[in-house]
């Protein structure tokens, strides 16, 4: 804008606010400000351009033996070999269901902010300096869809409270960057018209720059102060005052122009500073951590100094300094190092080579001693390289000593473990905060193949705690563990089975000959599933051809020898019929037989002759009543008697008239396989479904009845 009664103009307060940001900000440079330029050195250790010496003449060697780049890089794979593996430990029992989820949550985030990529290029600033940060933000509004972002931060930009030991218990915290005046100006529209750029001024509160009138010189520094404030107090509805930023504060403001950008309440419900710092040797009680540079600088400054002197030295050998007479007659320029050179010279005077003193062999000594220094101090041996060891040539023996060699990295990695387990704590707090819709997560197993979850409400409504599994970052020697896994496959439990499967094995192979290993198992193992499942059609259409074949000749004989007992069992029954029939005749003609011998005893004891005339006359004069009645109480007892006994004989009889067991199994068995053929027996043999029918009173017939 160019009209200046439109131009924004900071108030007295904002202008307090800003100058009080700025002394903070200053307090803590100056705190920081040796440490920052001990950095620079070791990052130029690093690079190899701190041992360079631009003043020395030409005919004087600068060989650098880098063994500071070669410590760092030995250090930095073997830390970041493997991605973390992250434990969701709950803190209740309702979270147990959800730890899978919650883990799986965790491992998408290291995906999608490309971690795998972003750890070991901070492990440069870490094993370098001592120290690496991490800024861990919601680059969303709240409410709406967004993502957590894991931003990793110069730690020359970082800037705490000096009384501060950790990011916890810091005051506060200053993030210093330099931005483009025009993008501020999007960002706070409100306030662009005072935001003007400028040729930077400040460089040295910050990382180094470059600082050319040839580069854009439209920048201007803005500082970031999350802070304590245990002062600033505010009013309730109720009229109490309360503080007015209980998690929190944060402030972002312009220095150099003194405009305050913003002033607000720390955005993240659990109050922490969005900071993650991550130390190579951690110093009890102080901030800052150590890196490996500091520690190995003097070493290496003299195995660079000495090598150099061996070359000057093998330089002068090889050309040697020429010593001749005034008057030889020898021209200034004449001698040279050229093979077959003629030198014509004065008779009488002296030309001859000056032969400089030998190298002592202490000094190769010597830099080997300062080598072994450089191992001793960083903890980086040659068995960990690789390399051999000497006369030690077993696999076994190397591997023990590259498992020793490590226990120095070990603790680092602790260190290192401890910092992922914060960062994942707080990016499980973002979860928590600013996931309100349900997401579907995406996986990739070991083997390249995505599989997908849900993550809801439900999941992130239970608190965890996040640790990193020790040890998961570091490497495994394949070709040992690969061994190991073949020789425990070969090996068979107690229950028979091999101590380890296939697929423990196939874990130690690298990704494409896994991936190829695994796809030919699926391919042989789909042919294999093809070729059985034909054998077991043609078995099945065997089998049933032969079920058929034989059903045919067991019916056949099922229904022979069904139809053998049946007559056996008819005649049977015929039979009994008859002998039922002749025990009632018998038992008619005994009944009439004693009712007439009854009769003539009677006519006897009444003086009759002719017992039988008087039994005619009787059984047409007499009833039965009459008759019977004359039959004292004892004698009809008698009779009584007799005929219960001979009913109950005549009963007995007709129930006798039972199926064989054998021949019933057989009628069951027919049932179950032919039910029509046994409908058509009962329908032939009626009497048999009556004996059925009596038979199955006192079993469980309902397949016999429903058949029926």
């Amino acid at each position: 804008m160019s009209d200046n009664s439109k131009k924004y103009t900071p108030t007295e307060k904002e202008r307090k606010l800003v100058e009080w940001v700025y002394s903070k900000f200053k307090q803590a440079y100056v705190a920081k400000a040796p440490l920052m330029d001990k950095w620079k050195e070791y990052m130029s250790a690093y690079k190899g351009t701190y041992f360079q010496n631009k003043n020395l003449p030409d005919y004087k060697s600068n060989e650098i033996s880098n063994h500071v780049f070669s410590t760092i890089e030995t250090i930095r794979p073997i830390m970041t070999d493997n991605n973390p593996k992250f434990l969701a430990v709950p803190s209740t029992p309702q979270g147990m269901e959800f730890s899978a989820d919650v883990q799986t949550a965790l491992d998408y985030e290291w995906d999608r902010e490309k971690m795998s990529l972003k750890l070991p290029a901070q492990l440069i600033p870490m094993l370098v300096y001592g120290n690496a940060v991490w800024f861990v933000q919601w680059d969303g509004k709240d409410g709406e869809y967004g993502n957590i972002s894991i931003k990793p931060v110069d730690p020359f930009n970082i800037f705490p409270d000096p009384l501060a030991e950790s990011v916890d218990n810091s005051e506060f915290l200053v993030y210093a960057t330099y931005r483009n005046a025009n993008q501020i100006k999007q960002q706070f529209p409100e306030k662009a018209s005072a935001i003007e750029g400028s040729r930077i001024t400040m460089s040295e509160l910050v990382a180094e720059r470059d600082n050319n009138d040839t580069q854009d010189a439209n920048q201007v520094l803005i500082l970031e102060m999350w802070c304590r404030d245990w002062v600033t107090m505010d009013e309730t509805v109720e009229g109490k005052k309360q503080l007015k930023y209980p998690k929190g504060r944060v402030i972002t403001c312009l220095p150099e122009l003194g405009i305050l950008l913003s002033d607000k309440k720390n955005p993240y419900k659990d109050g922490k500073f969005p900071f993650v710092l991550m130390k190579n040797y951690d110093i009890p009680f102080e901030f800052w951590g150590v890196g490996e540079i500091e520690q190995i600088m003097s070493p290496q400054h003299y195995v660079n100094e000495l090598t150099n002197q061996i070359i000057d030295n093998a330089k002068n050998t090889a050309n040697m300094q020429w010593i001749i007479d005034k008057n030889s007659g020898i021209g200034q320029g004449k001698l040279t190092n050229r093979p077959g050179l003629v030198i014509r010279k004065t008779p009488g005077s002296e030309v001859r080579r000056d032969t400089p003193p030998a190298m002592p062999s202490y000094v190769r000594e010597q830099i080997e001693v300062l080598k072994k220094d450089i191992q001793d101090i960083s903890g980086v041996f040659d068995s960990l390289k690789g390399e051999q060891q000497g006369s030690v040539t077993a696999a076994s023996a190397i591997l023990a000593l590259q498992e020793a060699s490590q226990a120095r990295i070990r603790l680092k990695i602790k260190l290192m473990e401890a910092s992922l387990s914060e960062l994942a704590q707080i990016v499980y707090s973002r979860m928590q905060q600013f996931w309100k819709l349900d997401r579907w997560v995406r996986v990739t197993d070991v083997e390249g193949n995505p599989s997908f979850r849900e993550i809801g409400a439900q999941v992130l409504s239970n608190d965890y705690d996040l640790k990193v599994m020790a040890g998961s970052t570091m490497p495994v020697n394949r070709n040992a563990m690969l061994d190991l896994m073949i020789r425990l496959a070969q090996t068979n439990g107690e229950d028979g089975l091999p101590l380890v499967d296939r697929k423990a094995v196939l874990e130690f192979l690298p990704t494409g000959d896994k991936k190829a290993i695994t796809d030919r198992f699926a391919e042989l193992q789909a042919q294999q599933q093809q070729t059985q499942q034909e054998q077991l059609q043609q078995e099945q259409q065997m089998q049933m051809q032969q079920a058929q074949q034989q059903k045919g000749e067991l019916d056949q004989s099922v229904t022979e020898q069904v139809m053998s007992m049946l007559q056996q069992v008819v005649q049977a029954s015929d039979l009994t019929s008859k002998q039922v029939d002749e025990l009632i005749m018998d038992k008619e003609q005994r009944d009439k037989k004693e009712y007439e011998s009854q009769i003539e005893e009677k006519g006897y004891k009444r003086g009759l002759k002719d017992g039988k005339v008087q039994s005619k006359e009787e059984k047409e004069e007499v009833t039965p009543n009459e008759e019977t009645s004359d039959v004292n109480e004892e004698e009809k007892k008698m009779l009584e008697e007799q005929l219960l006994s001979e009913n109950a004989q005549m009963e007995e009889a007709l129930n006798s008239q039972q199926i064989p067991d054998e021949v019933l199994e057989e009628l069951l068995a027919l049932a179950q396989q032919d039910p029509e053929m046994f409908r058509e027996i009962l329908q032939n043999y009626p009497q048999l479904a009556e004996m059925l029918q009596q038979d199955m009173q006192n079993m469980n017939g309902g397949m016999i009845s429903e058949n029926m």
